[in-house]
């Protein structure tokens, strides 16, 4: 069930066939189907689960409000009207400074259409936290190593 936010009734979406809700469940970070207003036509388990909400307290609400608290306009680390613009995906990373975390944001345009004819658009939103402090330790420590190794060499001279 997804929904039709010019009629704000709930309607299936044709493509979405018998088992893909299962499929987006098994994920374990945030998946999205959004339009181009930014209304939730689907959220996997992970977003349900964080968020602490039911299907149907996601289900067509504003993205930024029920994700991030953001009332009006969209979220700063959001790239929907980038890729509504161009029409070409866009992956970045970005820093929730409320919550201290590094997400990898990424938002596709499908080929798929609403019942009332907007686009949807595929969101995904990965902690990636660990990742980037290990990445971050790892160049200080090869920094550092190579800082020693230099002054070693100079030394030698």
């Amino acid at each position: 069930m997804v929904w039709d936010c010019k009629t704000n009734q709930g309607a299936t979406l044709s493509f979405l066939g018998p088992g893909i809700l299962e499929i987006l469940d098994a994920l374990p970070f945030y998946v999205l189907l959004v339009d181009k207003d930014h209304r939730i036509l689907l959220a996997n388990k992970a977003t349900r689960d964080v968020l602490e909400l039911e299907p149907d307290e996601i289900v067509g609400e504003f993205c930024p409000k029920v994700v991030h608290g953001v009332e009006e306009g969209s979220y700063p680390g959001c790239p929907l009207e980038e890729v509504v613009k161009t029409g070409h995906p866009v992956e970045h990373e970005h820093y929730d400074e409320e919550k201290g975390r590094w997400l990898k944001v990424a938002i596709y345009p499908t080929s798929a259409w609403t019942v009332s004819g907007d686009q949807i658009f595929f969101h995904m939103i990965e902690d990636i936290t660990e990742q980037k402090l290990a990445k971050d330790t790892l160049a200080a420590s090869e920094e550092k190593y190579r800082n020693l190794f230099e002054g070693l060499i100079e030394g030698q001279k």
